[in-house]
């Protein structure tokens, strides 16, 4: 018996070393900055039966968050929940979502940027998510919303709704983002409408409207570049 009590004891040491090395790189790798806090999803998060309408991608895709103190994290994925208006995040196995967005600057997931701010809704100044599209004198964005499905498990529709930020000012919504856009790019407005038209792309799709001013971005710069 006296043989086995120093083995164990090097079992006892060895185990709880190793549970503590496992924390303290996991927190190493992927500190959360006070921004972060991990939740227990409901079983049917990570299911193959998951409404893909709750999420402009059910699927955790490459992006990062950047703080107000310009601290990044980068998990294994992110993704955006709309009917909660929330960004979830994907660090090793475990689930995560921002639990202070007012300490965010902005999000990145897969290309797209959104930021957290006061916006007017009905007449009422409220905080929330919203994706940007365009950034400068005038700041374009989308908001998406669910709208209720008539029946229990009926496919929930998601809805754009487009806001306009101006200086000294909150983002107010407008029917659609055509004119601003146009009034932007006056010099590249025949070539706009001709990439929607040749794309067969509609005003209220907030995706070819990421698309549109990225292709008139590039177009201005290859302009002033030419000059």
């Amino acid at each position: 018996m006296k043989k086995f009590l120093p083995l164990l004891f090097i079992c006892i040491i060895t185990i709880t070393t190793g549970f503590c090395t496992d924390k303290s790189t996991q927190k190493a790798n992927f500190p959360n900055y006070g921004v972060l806090q991990y939740f227990v999803p409901s079983q049917n998060v990570t299911s193959f039966n998951l409404k893909p309408s709750l999420y402009l991608s059910e699927k955790f895709l490459p992006g990062k968050i950047i703080t107000c103190n310009k601290n990044i994290i980068t998990p294994n994925g992110i993704r955006y929940n709309i009917a909660e208006d929330e960004i979830e995040c994907q660090i090793n196995t475990q689930y995560s979502r921002i639990s202070s967005p007012h300490k965010i600057n902005e999000v990145e997931i897969n290309g797209n940027q959104y930021v957290y701010k006061k916006h007017i809704h009905k007449g009422d100044s409220v905080s929330g998510y919203l994706q940007m599209i365009h950034s400068g004198q005038k700041n374009l964005y989308v908001k998406y919303y669910l709208n209720e499905a008539k029946y229990p498990y009926s496919k929930c529709n998601i809805r754009n709704v487009f806001y306009v930020e101006k200086a000294d000012g909150f983002p107010q919504k407008v029917r659609s983002l055509k004119a601003e856009i146009l009034s932007i790019y006056k010099n590249q407005a025949s070539y706009a409408n001709s990439f929607m038209k040749s794309n067969n792309y509609q005003w209220n799709d907030s995706k070819a409207l990421v698309q549109l001013v990225n292709y008139l971005e590039k177009l201005t710069a290859s302009s002033v570049a030419s000059r």
